[in-house]
Formats: structure tokens, sequence, C-alpha cells
């Protein structure tokens, strides 16, 4: 099955906005931020898990693991949040960080690879 890569775009989009929204709700009611991380955190990972790295580039697919890694922290702070562990906000830090470098440094990897 493939998907349409706007709509995964928006799906991806939409996901990280869910995430980032869970941390500011759990202040207000932490039972509605549980759910809404769990549904930011799923849409990130089918979305980030179904795009692979495109090019041949062995820095670019160590970072593509950086991401994944990333993907599976995020989704042990949606278990620690469900558990009401405190934790959960540094491992989603860590994994926000790992995703940020990733996806910036991945992009001049590719765009690199695809000038030579």
């Amino acid at each position: 099955m493939k998907i349409n890569p706007k709509v995964k775009n928006t799906i991806f989009q939409i996901s990280a906005l869910l995430i980032l929204l869970a941390a500011v709700i759990y202040s207000l009611d932490v039972t509605i931020a549980k759910y809404v991380m769990a549904t930011g955190v799923l849409g990130f990972t089918v979305t980030t898990i179904t795009t692979p790295y495109p090019g041949k580039s062995i820095r670019g697919k160590r970072l593509f693991n950086i991401q994944v890694f990333a993907l599976i922290l995020m989704i042990v702070s949606t278990v620690l949040l469900f558990k009401d562990i405190s934790g959960w906000v540094v491992t989603l830090l860590i994994a926000a960080v790992l995703t940020l470098y990733s996806n910036i440094a991945m992009s001049k990897v590719y765009k690199k690879e695809q000038e030579e």
C-alpha cells in the first residue's frame, strides 16, 4: 500500500504537533495528554518508518537509524507517561534532539549525495 507523499507529510506534521500539544496539555489534564501523545507518536512512527533514507550513503543510513532510535525513545516516553513516571520528559527531550539533529544532517547528506 503506497501513501501519497503529500498525505504522508501532512500526517507527519500533524503528528509532530500532537506530540508538542501533549506536552503542553500535560499541565492541564494528564489523561487527555496521554492519548494525544500516543496518537502523535503512532503517526510520527508510521510515517518515519515508511520513509527510509532514499540515498545510498552510509552516513545517511546511519542517520536514519538514529531517527529510528529516537522513535523508540518516543514510544518509551509514551509508556512512561501512561505509567505516571516523570522520566517521560527526559526521554522525549532526548528523542526530540536526536530527531532534530538527524533530520538536519540527513538533508545535508542527501543534498551532497545528489550533487556528486
